[in-house]
C-alpha cells in the first residue's frame, strides 16, 4: 500500500561487519555540502558531514537510503542491490523505474542495519538524518557510508544539482550525468517560453485534512519545486521565506483567503488519495474565488518533487500541462 501523504511529508529524516572496500574519516574542515574528485583510479568524496570518503574504485554495489538519491542512482544506469522504502518508492516516483524484488532495507530514517550488511555493499548513499547517529559507526563498518545534503533552502537548484554530480563521481557515471544537466537545462528553457504569457500566480501545496483541521504545506519559492517554478518564469502568490532546509510552511484554510482571486492552486497528487474529497461541504473552501472558478488543479501525481534532475524535468512539463 502506497505511504500516507502525511508519512510522505515527514521530513525529520546489531548487524554483521563486512569487509568494505573503502575508508571514511573525519575531514578537517566540515563541508557545507559535499564534492567528490577522483584520481589515480580512486575516488575521494566529502559529504554533508564533513567526512572524507575514499573508495578504490567506483561504487557498484549501491545501497541508497532516501528516494532522492535512489532516483540519481537509477538515472546515471546504474541499479541499486537494495533501497529504503522501494514501494513508497514505486508510488511517489515515476521518473525512473526500480527493478521489481529489490531489496528493502527499511524505513528511509531507521534502516535495518541487518538487511543493509546482507546485501554486501561497497557504498552506502544517502542523506543526513539517514542513519541515526548512534547506529553510524557500526554502518561505516559494513561500507562506507556517504550522506549528501537533504536540501538548502538558501540554493535548491543548487544544492539538487551538486548532489547528482557528487553521486555520478561516486559511482564513475561522470560522461552519464552530463547528457542528463543538458536535458534539463533545456526543458527549463523550454518551460519558460511555453510559459512565457501567464500572468496570473500560483501556489502548490500538499493538502491534509484530518477532521475537520486542514494544514496546507506550503512550497515557497526557496523549496526545490518552487525554485524550478520560478526559473521558468512563474509568480508564486505564497511569498513566505518557508524553514531554512526545504522553504516550506503551513496556512490554514483561512490562510488561502490572502492570495489573489486569479490565483491557481496546484495540489500534491497521488492515486492513493484525493484530498479534495474531504473538503466537500466546507463553506470556507467552497466560497474560495480559485475554487468557484475551477483553478485548483492536481499537480505533480507520481512525481517526487524534492528528486533530481529526472523528476524536476517531469516536474515542467507537468507545470506547463496545467498552467499554459
Amino acid at each position: 500500500m502506497p505511504l500516507s501523504r502525511r508519512a510522505v511529508l515527514g521530513f525529520a529524516l546489531a548487524a554483521p561487519v563486512l569487509v568494505a572496500c573503502g575508508t571514511t574519516e573525519a575531514a578537517r574542515t566540515p563541508a557545507p555540502g559535499s564534492s567528490a574528485s577522483a584520481s589515480g583510479g580512486g575516488i575521494t568524496a566529502t559529504d554533508s558531514r564533513g567526512v572524507t570518503v575514499t573508495l578504490a574504485q567506483p561504487a557498484t554495489k549501491v545501497v541508497t537510503l532516501e528516494w532522492g538519491p535512489t532516483e540519481d542512482v537509477l538515472a546515471l544506469g546504474v541499479t541499486p542491490i537494495a533501497v529504503a522504502d522501494p514501494t513508497g518508492f514505486a508510488s511517489w516516483d515515476s521518473a525512473v523505474t526500480l527493478p521489481a524484488g529489490t531489496a528493502d532495507v527499511g524505513l528511509r530514517t531507521e534502516p535495518s542495519l541487518e538487511s543493509i550488511a546482507k546485501a554486501a555493499p561497497d557504498l552506502i548513499l544517502g542523506v543526513t538524518g539517514s542513519i541515526p547517529e548512534a547506529a553510524l559507526a557500526q554502518a561505516e563498518k559494513i561500507a562506507p557510508v556517504f550522506l549528501l545534503k537533504a536540501a538548502d533552502a538558501s540554493r535548491p537548484l543548487e544544492q539538487m544539482r551538486e548532489n547528482f554530480t557528487t553521486t555520478a563521481k561516486l559511482l564513475g557515471k561522470e560522461a552519464a550525468a552530463t547528457p542528463i544537466l543538458a536535458a534539463l537545462d533545456a526543458k527549463l528553457a523550454e518551460g519558460k517560453q511555453k510559459l512565457a504569457g501567464l500572468t496570473s500566480p500560483y501556489i502548490f501545496t500538499y493538502i491534509n485534512v484530518t477532521g475537520a483541521t486542514a494544514d496546507l504545506r506550503m512550497h515557497s519559492d526557496r523549496s526545490l519545486p518552487g525554485a524550478v517554478a520560478k526559473a521558468v518564469g512563474l509568480t508564486n502568490a505564497w511569498t513566505d521565506a518557508g524553514d531554512p532546509a526545504w522553504g516550506i510552511g503551513s496556512i490554514d484554510l483561512e490562510g488561502l483567503t490572502k492570495f489573489p482571486a486569479d490565483t491557481t492552486v496546484l495540489y500534491w497528487a497521488n492515486a492513493s488519495a484525493d484530498p479534495l474529497a474531504t473538503l466537500k461541504g466546507n463553506a470556507l473552501w467552497e466560497g474560495l474565488p480559485f475554487v468557484k472558478d475551477g483553478r485548483v488543479k492536481p499537480a505533480a501525481d507520481r512525481i517526487w518533487i524534492y528528486g533530481g534532475p529526472s523528476s524536476m524535468i517531469q516536474w515542467i512539463d507537468d507545470l506547463v500541462a496545467k498552467l499554459a
